[in-house]
């Protein structure tokens, strides 16, 4: 039997991809994201990711994924700045997208 439930919170959609990312994995971790242990820029370069996902000139990139582990979560981050958590352990998987964090949970 699987079940789902969905958790929402609001992210800034004008912001860099970097502060998605810190923004969702505080949230599904219940921390401040100024509490993040460690930071970040530990783990990847937060500059670089920004510029991999901001709009060229002929407008938003229109393929690509950068994908990493930080704080015991894969993050997946789409062309479009969709940020996407799984935390394999507990089958769950959040997206951040536009202004909206959703996580998903099944389980079987």
């Amino acid at each position: 039997m699987d079940s789902q439930s969905s958790d929402r919170s609001s992210v800034d959609e004008t912001a860099p991809v970097s502060i998605g990312v810190v923004e969702a994995v505080a949230a599904r971790d219940g921390v401040d994201p100024l509490e993040l242990s460690p930071p970040l820029h530990d783990v990847i370069d937060p500059t670089a990711l920004d510029a991999l996902f901001e709009p060229t000139k002929s407008g938003n990139r229109t393929s690509g994924t950068v994908s990493f582990t930080y704080r015991g979560h894969r993050i997946h981050v789409d062309s479009d700045g969709q940020v996407s958590l799984e935390t394999e352990r507990e089958g769950d998987r959040q997206t951040t997208k536009n202004s909206v964090v959703q996580s998903k949970t099944e389980s079987r």
